[in-house]
Parts: structure tokens; C-alpha cells; sequence
């Protein structure tokens, strides 16, 4: 299918609940979703890490991602979930659950708390197509090592497989560099043809927030690459 790019909306402010908003790119988020007027409670492990930003449209609490009773409390009333979690210094011989196991536990928190929108990362070829380019099978090996692709999958399948309204978004490499601003949106796709191996946390994060105001990519696992 070809790319697509995501256009602004002039849908009304939103409330969002993001997880993982201590990372880079959910950091990124948190910060891109203020700037557009929105209304953000981010939910993590360490409150001290986003004293560094300051708005009267962010609350900053603190949960545990993995107890669905933890998060009850700040899903409600909330348009969307936003979650950029992550699991860091995984390998195959150490592998995670992170991404299923906390997808389960958000899934039950939002039944409860009657929200059914969510955003999430991947990443790209968490399954591997035959018309992978070359320079991408050159690169699956390598992520695999992480050991974090299969339980990526497991969680895209949770997700495809519940009555939730998703939009799962699988980048490439993540970069901080500033945003190029013309990153385009595969539908059903690994990656997206012709694009770089890396792409900048705020196109990613811009990108996350834009699906929300368009029911084009409501229930889709899409990709995102840019030039």
C-alpha cells in the first residue's frame, strides 16, 4: 500500500494518559503534546525525572505499570493511552515481557476505567516479510540479539486481537535528532520502502499524537520511515 503522510486535525484538545514519559521519545511526546494544547497525566516509575518540565496542563504521578488497580485512577476520563515503554539492556540469552506483560495489565486498566483508545511503538520487521530489502536483513539478525522483537510481536498480537481501538506505530532505529517533519505512515506494512534506518524520537512522537485525530488509522499496526 503506499505511504501516506498524516495530516494536522482541528479536533478539540485532548487527555492523555502517557506511559513511559521519562524515556526519549516519550519524553519528546510529553513536551509535543503540550505544545499543542493537550491535557497530559504521565504515569511513571520516577516523578523526579520530568521536573524539568513545567506546565499546568501536566500531571506528573507515579504507578506501576504491571498492577491494572495502580493505573485505574489516572486512566479515567482520559480520550487515549499513549505508551512509549521500553525495555532496556535485553538480550537473547535475557529476554523480556515487558512489552506483553504491561500491555495486559494497561488493557485491564483501561476496560475499567472505560477508555479504549491507545497508541504504542514496536518496531520495524517484527515479523520478517519476503520483500525485505537487503539492508534490512542485514539489520534483523542484530535486533533480534536484543531480545526484545519477539515479545514486541507478542504484544502487536494481543492488541490485533482485542476490541481495543489501537494504532501500533513500528519505527526503525530512533535517533535525537531534530525532526525532519516529513515522515510518512505504511499501513499493514514491516517498514517503509526506500526510507533511512534511523528516525528522529519527535517524528516519531508528532506522529503518535496525529493519528488520535483521524479514524484513518484506527485499528492498524502501521509503519514510519522518513527520507
Amino acid at each position: 500500500m503506499a505511504a501516506a503522510e498524516v495530516a494536522p486535525s482541528s479536533k478539540s484538545i485532548l487527555k492523555l494518559a502517557v506511559l513511559g514519559a521519562t524515556g526519549p521519545t516519550g519524553m519528546e511526546a510529553v513536551k509535543k503534546s503540550l505544545e499543542l494544547g493537550h491535557h497530559v497525566t504521565a504515569i511513571v516509575r520516577s516523578p523526579d525525572k520530568l521536573n524539568n518540565i513545567k506546565n499546568e496542563n501536566l500531571d506528573v504521578v507515579k504507578a506501576n505499570i504491571f498492577e491494572p488497580e495502580s493505573l485505574v485512577p489516572h486512566l479515567q476520563g482520559k480520550d487515549a493511552v499513549l505508551s512509549y515503554l521500553g525495555a532496556h539492556g535485553t538480550t537473547v540469552f535475557n529476554p523480556t515481557t515487558l512489552y506483553s506483560e504491561s500491555m495486559k495489565s494497561i488493557m485491564t486498566a483501561m476496560e475499567r476505567s472505560n477508555v479504549n483508545r491507545i497508541v504504542t511503538l514496536t518496531s520495524w520487521i517484527t515479523e520478517y516479510p519476503n520483500n525485505t530489502p537487503i539492508k534490512v536483513k542485514l539489520v534483523r539478525p542484530i535486533m533480534l540479539l536484543g531480545g526484545f522483537m519477539k515479545d514486541m510481536r507478542r504484544m502487536e498480537k494481543i492488541l490485533e486481537e482485542s476490541s481495543f481501538n489501537y494504532t501500533i506505530i513500528r519505527p526503525p532505529g530512533l535517533s535525537n535528532a531534530s525532526a525532519k517533519k516529513n515522515y510518512k505512515l505504511v499501513e499493514a506494512a514491516q517498514f517503509v520502502d526506500g526510507a533511512g534506518m534511523f528516525i528522529p524520537r519527535a517524528d516519531v512522537a508528532d506522529a503518535s499524537l496525529k493519528v488520535l485525530l483521524t479514524p484513518e488509522w484506527d485499528k492498524k499496526a502501521v509503519a514510519i520511515g522518513c527520507d
